[in-house]
């Protein structure tokens, strides 16, 4: 069981390797102006070398069986090219999965490079286990950020085609709020992606919840979903479960 549960852990992980959107803010309105409410640029563009770290729960289910994996995630900035796509360098540490009473230390994963479009679409995962699963659960966590400045309240749609063994996806997404997480100002995101078509190999996966983001760096503070049929090599059946990611120093 303890190859079986590690799989399912570093599957968690490479679901939830970075790839939340940065937001810029507005300039205030010029003196004298009529009142109106702040604008938001949502696009993905931390700088090259800049190093985020998370601390990533889940609690999943699996049939009548239930775990809890934990783990430190540390996220470089490899690059930034010419068109802004940017690569990013992401592994764990310190895993833990806890099996009823039962608690077994996960070894480190492989470091996984995702590249994304400014846009916060992923394009490309290199190492990891599984590369195949790593691009879906990187496409189904994808950001699909909007082509003009959003304000609290509004809402956009996205789709994504197929792409090799990753189905088609839809979401949706709502700027709710303005909060802040500690010590930092973040905008909060509403948001539903879900896997499309009849054919998908073990059922299509749904992601539900909310995200945190900083506006004055870009990257995500927290994160809270639930998910529903997530694949994940090793496991028995596809997953459902709830998680959570925190930023640490």
């Amino acid at each position: 069981m303890s190859n079986r549960i590690w799989s399912i852990a570093l599957i968690a992980l490479s679901a939830w390797l970075m790839g939340f959107a940065p937001a810029q803010e507005a300039p205030p309105a010029q003196q004298g102006a009529s009142p109106t409410q702040e604008e938001y640029t949502l696009k993905l563009q931390p700088k090259e070398g800049d190093t985020f770290k998370y601390r990533f729960t889940m609690e999943l289910t699996f049939g009548e069986q239930s775990a809890v994996v934990t783990m430190n995630i540390s996220s470089k900035v490899i690059k930034v090219d010419a068109d802004g796509n940017i690569v990013i360098e992401s592994g764990s540490s310190d895993g833990m999965v806890k099996f009823g009473e039962q608690e077994m230390p996960i070894p480190p994963s492989p470091a996984t490079r995702t590249t994304f479009k400014p846009n916060g679409m992923p394009v490309k995962v290199e190492g990891g286990n599984n590369p195949d699963v790593s691009l879906r659960m990187a496409r189904l966590n994808a950001q699909f950020f909007p082509d003009k400045p959003v304000k609290i309240g509004d809402k956009w749609d996205a789709e994504l085609k197929g792409e090799g063994s990753a189905p088609p996806l839809k979401a949706n997404f709502e700027l709710v709020a303005k909060e802040k997480v500690g010590d930092i100002e973040t905008l909060k995101i509403k948001f539903t992606i879900q896997e499309i078509g009849e054919k998908v190999e073990g059922g299509a996966a749904t992601l539900t919840g909310h995200l945190w983001i900083d506006p004055k760096t870009g990257m995500l503070v927290r994160m809270n979903g639930s998910v529903k049929g997530m694949p994940a090599e090793g496991a028995p059946m596809p997953l459902d479960g709830t998680l959570t990611m925190e930023r640490i120093p």
